[in-house]
């Protein structure tokens, strides 16, 4: 999704909403997170979610990532067009389930 900073005194409040789900076997996991620009917020931190399955349900659990972001690895996120992802990738040290968003 794309979006334009107005103004550089200002921080972003990111926000998504829906069901989440991990399944595929004993301690599998997934991690949902926010990039802007492709870039992972770095600053006051990361905005993660992450889920551990460890029985083999299928459970889709309603959850809410919310958090500010006022700059990622490349400095602050300056005035102008940018664009907000919402990613499902890897937990280090888990095995990978298959992770999914929606019903």
């Amino acid at each position: 999704m794309g979006f334009t900073k107005k103004y550089a005194s200002t921080v972003l409040r990111l926000v998504y909403s829906s069901a989440i789900r991990v399944q595929g076997g004993t301690a599998v996991t997934g991690r949902w997170y926010f990039m802007i620009d492709g870039l992972e917020c770095r600053t006051p931190s990361k905005i993660d979610v992450s889920i551990l399955n460890n029985n083999g349900d299928n459970d889709h659990n309603p959850s809410v990532l919310l958090g500010i972001c006022e700059q990622t690895s490349a400095g602050p996120i300056g005035v102008g067009d940018h664009s907000i992802t919402v990613n499902v990738g890897h937990v280090p040290g888990y095995n990978d389930g298959d992770a999914s968003s929606g019903w």
